[in-house]
C-alpha cells in the first residue's frame, strides 16, 4: 500500500517489529508509576516492567531440543527472530543481575539466556550475518541491530562479573567476534545503516579492540553524516529512523572518540523541540520512510536528551527529559533499563530543566516544511508533499489536507515550490496536459508499429492544457487561514480533502453515499470536529459536486474525511480554528 494512503494507523509486519528492535519496549505493559518521578523510582519502576515481561519473553522461545530452532525466539506468526533472540538476551540479564528484580541469579533465566545464545549461533550464517526474515537476508544492517541489545547485555555481564554465567560468556562472545567480521565487511541499503553499523562496531571494538572495526567506521564517516542544515537527517524519520541514528551516534563518540558526531546529535535535538505536535505527539508528517502519518510519542528519544543533558549540563535538554516524562507511559521507556544498569553515569540528576517552546513559528527550508504552534494549537505547512498542511489542537488532530482533481489522471496536487510572502505562505504547482500529433514520416520506423517504438517526445504536442494552482495559508493567533486558487480548464471537477484523526466526531456535515468514514461539507456552512475536550471549527463549505474519489488521485485517506468540491477554474477560501 501507498504510505501516502495510511495516516496515523499501526506498522505493518516489518515495521511494527523494526519499531521495538529500536525502541527495545513493549506497549502492552501496565503503566504503574506516574510524573513527576527521580531516576531511583523510575528505575525501580522498569525492573518491576522487565519482571513482568520476562515470562511472556520466555513464552516466545523454542525450548523443545528437536526444534530446529531450539533456544531462538519465535514472532506473533511462529516466524523465527533474530532480533526477538537478541531482546530475550537483554530482557533476561536485566533480570539476572538486578537484586530487586524477581528473576535475580534464577537458575531458570541463566538456562534460557545459554539456550538464546546458543540459539543465536544456530541462525547466524558462517559470514557472520543474520537474516530478518520477513525481507533480508544474509543482511549486515539486521546483523547489526542485534548487537545493541547483546552489547548493552554483555556490558551489564562484564560490571556484574561475580555472578555465574556458566557457559553464556562464550557463547555471546563467539556470536560478537563473528558479527565483527560481517560488520567490518558488510553494505548497507539505507542512510541509517551506516551508522548503525557503526556503532555496533564501537560497542565490538570496546570489548576487543580491533584496528579493522575503526577503520571500518572512518570509512563510513569518510562520507560525512547525512544531516542537514536545519537538523534532520536524510530519512527525516523522526518516529524511528532518527533516535536509533542518534542512539549509533553518541555510541561511536562515546566508545571511539569522535566527540566530533555530538554536535550532530545536538542539532537534531535542538530542531526537534520545533517538532512536537501540542498533544505530546512527534511530527511524522515530512518522513520519508515507514512511520510516515504514524502516530508516535517522544519515547525514542529520552536516552539521547538525557544523554546530552548531563553531558552539556543543558537546561533545555533536561526540559524535554522532563516533558518526555510527562507525556510518555513510563512502560514506554522499559527500553532505557539496559542503558542505566550498564552505564550509572545516566541515573546522575539532570539540570534545572527550562520547559520546552510552545510558541513559534519556524521555516525548515532543507526540510521542506513550516511548523507553527500557538499554546495548544500547532500546524505544519509542508511542500513537496501530496499532504500540504496539518492541524492539531490538543486531542483534535486534522492529519492530513489534500487536493486533487481529475487533471488527466495527474492531477494530485503536490507543491514545487513554497515561498512566504509577508506573514503568508504560499504552495504552488503547474502541470501540462498535451495532446500528440502523427509522427513525421522521417520519424516512423521502417519496421514494426509506431508508437511503442517511438517516445512520445519525439511527436509535437497540441491543445496543451495548464494546471496552475497556488494555495495560501496564512496563521493569526492559532487559527489558520486558506486560500486555494485552481486555475484549469472549464468544468474540471475539484475535490479538497480534510482527514480528521478517527475516533472524534464530524458535526453539521453530511454523510457520502456509500462510505462510512467520508462526509460532504454544507455550502456556505461550518463543520466541526470534536475529539475529547477540543474541537476543530472548519468553514464556510463549498459543496458543487459530491465525487471525492478523482480518478489519478490517490485513494482516499484511512480516516474520517471531510470534502469540499468545485469545478476549475475556482476558489477555497476557509478557515481552521
Amino acid at each position: 500500500m501507498n504510505h501516502s494512503t495510511k495516516i496515523r494507523i499501526s506498522f505493518g509486519k516489518i515495521g511494527i517489529a523494526l519499531f521495538f528492535a529500536i525502541i527495545g519496549c513493549n506497549l502492552a505493559l501496565a503503566d504503574g508509576l506516574k510524573a513527576p518521578y527521580n531516576k531511583k523510582e523510575l528505575l525501580g519502576e522498569l525492573i518491576r516492567l522487565n519482571d513482568k515481561e520476562i515470562p511472556n519473553a520466555m513464552g516466545r522461545q523454542w525450548i523443545q531440543p528437536n526444534n530446529v530452532y531450539y533456544g531462538a525466539v519465535f514472532d506473533g506468526d511462529s516466524v523465527v527472530s533474530p532480533m526477538g533472540t537478541a531482546q530475550l538476551i537483554e530482557t533476561l540479564m536485566c533480570g539476572y543481575v538486578s537484586p530487586k528484580s524477581d528473576f535475580y541469579k534464577s537458575k531458570e533465566v541463566l538456562r534460557r539466556l545459554t539456550l538464546a545464545a546458543n540459539g543465536l549461533l544456530k541462525l547466524q550464517h558462517e559470514d557472520g550475518t543474520i537474516d530478518l526474515i520477513s525481507t533480508n537476508f544474509h543482511s549486515t544492517p539486521d546483523l547489526g541491530f542485534t548487537i545493541y541489545p547483546l552489547a548493552l547485555a554483555y556490558s551489564i555481564m562484564l560490571k556484574n562479573d561475580k555472578l555465574d554465567y556458566g557457559q553464556f560468556p562464550s557463547l555471546i562472545k563467539q556470536y560478537l567476534l563473528n558479527a565483527g567480521k560481517a560488520l567490518s565487511v558488510g553494505g548497507v541499503h539505507t542512510p541509517n545503516h551506516r551508522w548503525v553499523i557503526s556503532g555496533a562496531l564501537a560497542y565490538l571494538n570496546s570489548f576487543f579492540p580491533n584496528p579493522a572495526y575503526q577503520a571500518r567506521v572512518e570509512q563510513w564517516l569518510a562520507e560525512k553524516i547525512d544531516i542537514d542544515p536545519d537538523g534532520q537527517y536524510n530519512e527525516r524519520s523522526t518516529a524511528v529512523y532518527t533516535p536509533t541514528t542518534n542512539r549509533s551516534l553518541i555510541q561511536m563518540a562515546k566508545r571511539m572518540g569522535f566527540t566530533s558526531l555530538y554536535d550532530d546529535v545536538r542539532k537534531n535535538l535542538n530542531l526537534t523541540f520545533y517538532f512536537v505536535h501540542a498533544n505530546g505527539e512527534i511530527v511524522t508528517e515530512s518522513s520519508n520512510r515507514q512511520d510516515k502519518y504514524q502516530q508516535s510519542n517522544l519515547n525514542g528519544y529520552y536516552l539521547a536528551y538525557n544523554y546530552m543533558a548531563l553531558l552539556d549540563k543543558d537546561n533545555r535538554f533536561a526540559g524535554m527529559v522532563k516533558y518526555i516524562e510527562e507525556t510518555v507511559p513510563v512502560a514506554q521507556l522499559k527500553y532505557m533499563l539496559p542503558y542505566f544498569l550498564e552505564d550509572s553515569s545516566l541515573m546522575q540528576d539532570l539540570p534545572e530543566g527550562d520547559p520546552i517552546p510552545t510558541t513559534y513559528q519556524k521555516d525548515f527550508t532543507y526540510s521542506d516544511i513550516v511548523r507553527i504552534r500557538k499554546d495548544n494549537v500547532d500546524m505544519s505547512v509542508i511542500t513537496n508533499n501530496t499532504t500540504f498542511f496539518t492541524f492539531f489542537k490538543g486531542a483534535a488532530a486534522l492529519e492530513a489536507v489534500r487536493l486533487s482533481s481529475s487533471f488527466f489522471g495527474k492531477g494530485q496536487f503536490q507543491s514545487q515550490q513554497m515561498v512566504k510572502e509577508g506573514g503568508t505562505y504560499v504552495l504552488t504547482s503547474s502541470i501540462n496536459g498535451p495532446y500528440y500529433q502523427p509522427l513525421p514520416k522521417e520519424k516512423i520506423p521502417a519496421e514494426g508499429e509506431a508508437w511503442g517504438k517511438v517516445p512520445r517526445t519525439e511527436r509535437v504536442q497540441s491543445e496543451v492544457q495548464t494546471l496552475n494552482t497556488k494555495i495560501y495559508v496564512t496563521e493569526t493567533n492559532g487559527k489558520a487561514n486558506l486560500k486555494i486558487v485552481v486555475d484549469g480548464p472549464k468544468n474540471l471537477p475539484v475535490t479538497l480533502e480534510l482527514a480528521f484523526r478517527t475516533g472524534g466526531k464530524l458535526s453539521n456535515v453530511s454523510q457520502k453515499q456509500g462510505i462510512s468514514d467520508a462526509y460532504l461539507m454544507k455550502n456556505g456552512e461550518y463543520a466541526t470536529y470534536r475529539k475529547g475536550n477540543d474541537e476543530i471549527k472548519i468553514g464556510p463549505g463549498v459543496v458543487a459536486h459530491k465525487w471525492t474519489q478523482l480518478r489519478g488521485a490517490l485513494p482516499k485517506l484511512q480516516a474520517d474525511c471531510l470534502y469540499f468540491t468545485n469545478y476549475a477554474p475556482c476558489e477555497f477560501e476557509f478557515t481552521i480554528e
